[in-house]
């Protein structure tokens, strides 16, 4: 069976690093795993270059809005030219293009849902025209049972929806950065770092953590604070460190590529987002055995157990969400024993072996469909 997987991406991050995980590890089960993904700008795709590098079948597309005819007939010839015979869309604009062209070509289509993010008014229309198609797929993953009551709200049928979850390869997970981050940006070696990574956009609801970061410094004057991430909102949060007074306590070091080693040295990690899918840093975090502060959004608290793991609060309860930071800040032995604790959680409940068994079985019941007029599919 030739799968393959299509996405628009920029940047090699939780999604991508996911799909290429997956398909490194489909090979064995007679799998053969394709990457299809839109150009960027000129920009080199680094998902395609990575799975290029291991020997996956790939392909760039033509940088084109999701409505353009072109995207849809350049798909499709792509498709037939590799004898795929299922596509896996993930995003708005692969699950568009990629609806359209299954079925010009006559194949099943998977559409992959992890959330959506609304960060402004192009991406909250293309966000709805993504739940429109979901639809349409002839099956959904939704990344957690979070995403999967919002898809269920989009009126897709309950019996097209499964929830098969991320998952993490923690003996592939790298060790401490070479380069300390403390070092890096002053940061005391025996201070208290709170960290966390994501977009500079507003569902990441990093203006709520620097009002949250200011109350937990002025209480306790060892903590610091870095968020990792790049995005339009950099002008905005750099004013608001500014003006809280914070400007070498809270740090915006930007997109990192090697972030994952560098939250080692962290002692907290925190999420305090307005809406997830299931979020891939979390687990990481947890790779690192570092506690997490976290909003109960999405499939959050899939991943991060009340009281065991880290500390959940409601969304936008930033008093709250200081409280727990500070909690932690000052409990060494309570954040040894969390971060011990999502580490075996994670270890245990999203493995790849589950992953991957999982979407085998469902690749299986959709090959079947090949061939199938759509409206035969139910």
């Amino acid at each position: 069976m030739n799968v393959a997987h299509l996405i628009g991406t920029n940047f090699f991050g939780g999604p991508e690093r996911q799909i290429l995980s997956h398909a490194q590890r489909v090979r064995a089960y007679g799998v053969t795993p394709q990457i299809l993904s839109f150009a960027e700008n000129g920009r080199s795709n680094e998902l395609l270059c990575r799975a290029a590098d291991d020997g996956i079948a790939c392909r760039e597309l033509d940088q084109r809005s999701p409505f353009h005819p072109g995207a849809v007939t350049e798909l499709a010839g792509f498709m037939k030219s590799l004898g795929t015979d299922l596509l896996v869309g993930h995003g708005y604009k692969a699950n568009v293009v990629g609806r359209l062209a299954t079925w010009r070509t006559g194949i099943p289509f998977l559409a992959v849902s992890r959330g959506w993010t609304a960060e402004s008014r192009r991406i909250r229309f293309y966000e709805f025209l993504d739940r429109q198609f979901l639809r349409l797929a002839d099956a959904v993953v939704a990344v957690s049972q979070g995403q999967r009551q919002k898809v269920l709200a989009c009126r897709v049928r309950p019996d097209k929806v499964r929830v098969i979850h991320n998952a993490i390869d923690l003996g592939a997970y790298p060790g401490p950065a070479e380069k300390s981050m403390r070092a890096e940006l002053g940061i005391p070696r025996d201070a208290i770092v709170v960290a966390t990574a994501g977009r500079l956009s507003p569902e990441k609801n990093h203006l709520g953590l620097i009002q949250a970061a200011k109350r937990v410094i002025s209480e306790n004057p060892h903590v610091y604070f870095v968020v990792f991430g790049e995005g339009f909102m950099r002008p905005e949060l750099e004013k608001a460190v500014a003006d809280s007074g914070m400007v070498h306590r809270f740090f915006l070091p930007g997109y990192r590529r090697d972030v994952r080693s560098l939250l080692h040295e962290s002692d907290i990690f925190v999420l305090p987002s307005h809406t997830e899918g299931l979020p891939n840093v979390v687990l990481e975090a947890f790779a690192c055995r570092k506690p997490v502060v976290a909003t109960s959004v999405g499939g959050t608290p899939e991943v991060v157990r009340h009281g065991l793991d880290g500390l959940l609060v409601p969304p936008g309860a930033m008093e709250e969400f200081g409280q727990c930071i500070f909690e932690l800040a000052a409990d060494a032995e309570l954040r040894l024993r969390m971060g011990t604790s999502g580490y075996e959680h994670v270890r245990m409940a999203f493995d790849f072996a589950t992953q991957t068994a999982s979407y085998l079985e469902l690749y299986e019941s959709l090959h079947a469909l090949e061939g199938q007029p759509v409206r035969s599919r139910g």
